[in-house]
């Protein structure tokens, strides 16, 4: 079995709780008494802290689930700070059915258990601005000063990942699809923290819980991610940020389900199939630079027609193009500079991702309500299957080719990411598994040399693309708003959007560029 494929539980976290065990308050590693007694100390208080709500657990068919941050999972109205919304009846939560919303008082009020457990560790971030100088201090990239509290923070990502809710559109068995995965190992590091900007100006709004690809980089300089005033810039090196396309020059109930930025163009796609596009080149063929155009990439505005996806490429002359995924089942793609839909593709599921391959090539790869991938060749109408990519046991709802077109990756909801090599494509060379959940993002490194897989929440994995038996993980606290890198494969960034543990988007710049010692 893969190491990567292990539970949590199963990992070297494990302990053993004994009867005689004896509770008390959260302590640190300079108090007296043993490192088995602390731990012990420290893990009855978190069982506990389990064990309680779960003896009141009314679970019925009304069921909501509850996120990391405290947001819900459930057909609500909107929220103005960005909280999740789920379809009715696209997604069933599986894993740990104490992770549930209990009824604890007459008011109806709710317990997040995973806030309860911060708040028996008693953390707090500290800081507004992270440095490479500060990890070494004894902080971690969101602000939170573990220094002494190393066993409580052990016990506290364990904790989380053995309640955070793994949601199946099919029903299937993790461990089975584990089984299958490569065997990592997950200790390599290819990228070094950097810095970090935190604070509510730089959390990245997520709108749907499963459509996490809302970063995107042009540049080292140049970092864009959708905000709830709009999409803004961030420039890690100068520690700024900027609005680009503002809430109030998209059209009224616009909510941006994706985002793409590429080419000189910011494009944000919607829940009704309408678009705001805008370039950030002024005088380009008559815009300005500064205005937004917005349309509609379907026939009528529809509830069910999401933009899931969105992907900027070039047609063969040359000219921009958008290709969008939508919930209703098309693939279209926008010609950027005559404002029209070029291509339209019906399949007979949703689609939730798509990824063209890159330096001309004539494939498509097509991800979404099914379990298969699919290898379109674009040249045919509307679009010829030339083979599919098996293997998930659930949903997709990321894909991405490596810049030579020779390999192809999918991220799945049954908590893997699989290789493909396009010449062969019937059975994928790699499996690779998470820790927390789904696999929202895959990207390969500009260069080629890496695959990137972001999970839903505190962890987002590095391989290396060149054997996947290497990879380093790269940990947080907080449910993920999207991971890029760089065009020049120099830098990866990430994005937190948590209300509990803070959200801030954090730079990683690889060790062997030029800038990695600054």
């Amino acid at each position: 079995m893969s190491r990567r494929a292990h539970n949590a539980s199963d990992s070297s976290l494990e302990l053993r709780l004994d009867d005689d065990l004896v509770g008390g308050s959260p302590v640190r590693a300079s108090d007296s008494g043993t490192v088995d007694e602390r731990t012990g100390d420290i893990v009855q208080q978190l069982q506990l802290l389990i064990q309680e709500p779960m003896e009141s657990l009314q679970l019925d068919g009304g069921r909501t689930d509850v996120g990391s941050n405290g947001s819900t999972f459930g057909d609500t109205a909107e929220a103005s700070d960005g909280s999740f919304q789920m379809a009715s009846g696209v997604a069933t939560p599986t894993a740990n059915t104490a992770y549930a919303t209990v009824d604890t008082s007459a008011g109806g009020h709710t317990w997040d258990f995973l806030a309860n457990a911060a708040q028996m560790f008693e953390r707090a971030s500290e800081l507004k601005e992270v440095a490479a100088a500060d990890l070494r201090k004894g902080y971690d990239l969101q602000g939170y000063q573990w220094r002494g509290y190393e066993i409580q923070k052990s016990l506290y990502m364990t904790y989380r990942r053995q309640v955070y809710p793994q949601y199946q559109c099919i029903q299937h068995d993790v461990q089975e699809v584990r089984k299958q995965a490569n065997c990592v190992d997950s200790t390599a590091t290819f990228y070094n923290f950097r810095c970090s900007s935190l604070g509510d100006g730089y959390r990245g709004q997520i709108n749907h819980f499963q459509l996490r690809d809302l970063i995107c980089a042009t540049s080292d300089y140049d970092v864009y991610y959708c905000h709830s005033d709009g999409v803004h810039r961030w420039n890690p090196w100068q520690r700024s940020r900027q609005c680009v396309m503002g809430r109030s020059s998209m059209p009224r109930s616009f909510r941006v389900s994706s985002m793409c930025v590429d080419r000189g163009i910011v494009f944000t796609g919607d829940y009704k199939g309408r678009y705001c596009l805008k370039s950030l080149w002024s005088g380009d063929d008559g815009w300005d630079g500064s205005g937004v155009v917005t349309g509609s990439l379907g026939p009528t505005d529809t509830d069910n027609d999401i933009v899931n996806h969105a992907t900027c490429s070039a047609s063969r002359g040359g000219a921009p193009q958008i290709l969008a995924s939508h919930n209703s089942g098309f693939l279209r793609r926008l010609d950027v500079q005559r404002l029209e839909v070029v291509d339209t593709v019906p399949l007979e599921w949703a689609v939730n991702c798509s990824a063209t391959m890159p330096d001309g090539g004539v494939l498509d790869c097509v991800v979404g309500d099914c379990v298969d991938g699919l290898l379109l060749d674009r040249r045919e109408r509307p679009g010829a299957v030339v083979s599919r990519l098996s293997g998930h046991r659930d949903y997709s709802f990321a894909c991405s080719f490596s810049p030579d077109g020779r390999f192809v990756a999918t991220g799945s909801q049954d908590t893997s990411a699989r290789v493909y090599d396009v010449r062969w494509p019937q059975r994928s060379l790699a499996t690779l598994c998470g820790y927390m959940g789904a696999m929202r993002v895959v990207k390969f490194s500009g260069d080629g040399r890496f695959l990137m897989a972001a999970e839903p929440a505190d962890c987002v994995h590095v391989y290396d693309a060149q054997t996947f038996a290497l990879a380093q993980d790269i940990e947080f606290m907080g449910e993920t708003s999207g991971a890029t890198f760089s065009p020049d494969s120099n830098c990866l960034f990430v994005g937190i959007s948590d209300a509990l543990h803070g959200s801030g988007l954090a730079e990683f710049t690889r060790i062997d560029s030029p800038g990695a010692m600054l």
